[in-house]
């Protein structure tokens, strides 16, 4: 099959001189082949010279449109197979962008859940005052709260992450608590405040009591 295919890969290739010679001894006038020497060749082999035209133009033919067909094809392949490698390239690309940013919203959930897991063990773990701190600043709606810089109860709770020191005279420090541990609290708020403390008529003085020994250093 491969030196059959050289063949007429050859065949093709010289067939137009062929055909053209063909075509220049059958279409010559007459008297321009008399001089040449030609008009005899041409009256005795006239049918095999019009036989050899068509077959050589019809191969000719041929030969023009596979070539013709072979580079638009193979380019068509291989402008195909360049844009399939580039797609192909660019999912890679992105799959593995998916990849880092999933696995950095991972790693900032399992921060999250450990940062929310270790508040809510602090917060289970207080003592009575500093639940009272809490309590006093659910039932108020207050995120900020005063004290003496000195006082045991804010350092506690400063040094636990629930509340941190602002700005202001050391005897009136204001203790502010973030975000995230009001949202927290907020969310919880029947856990930490329960309904019953809430409708206490009592609970309001025992909240005001523990907000002066704020400054009493307790």
């Amino acid at each position: 099959m491969e030196s059959l295919a050289k063949i007429l890969e050859f065949v093709g290739k010289y067939a137009w001189a062929v055909c053209v010679t063909a075509a220049f001894l059958l279409f010559i006038p007459d008297d321009a082949a008399r001089q040449i020497g030609v008009a005899e060749l041409r009256t005795t082999f006239k049918g095999a010279l019009w036989i050899v035209l068509v077959l050589t133009l019809v191969v000719a033919i041929g030969a023009i449109l596979q070539y013709i067909d072979h580079r638009l094809f193979d380019g068509w392949l291989k402008n195909r197979r360049e844009a399939r490698a580039k797609a192909e390239e660019r999912q890679r690309e992105a799959e593995a962008q998916a990849a880092v940013e999933r696995k950095k919203v991972e790693e900032r959930e399992n921060a999250q859940r450990e940062a929310i897991e270790s508040l809510a063990l602090r917060l289970h773990s207080l003592d009575l005052n500093e639940q009272m701190w809490v309590k006093y600043c659910l039932f108020h709606n207050v995120q900020t709260l005063s004290a003496e810089r000195g006082n045991r109860t804010a350092q506690s709770l400063h040094h636990k992450g629930i509340i941190k020191e602002g700005s202001g005279h050391m005897l009136d420090l204001p203790f502010h608590m973030p975000d995230r541990v009001w949202k927290y609290l907020i969310e919880h708020k029947d856990e930490f405040l329960p309904e019953a403390e809430r409708a206490d008529t009592r609970f309001p003085g025992a909240l005001a009591n523990f907000r002066k020994s704020l400054w009493a250093n307790y």
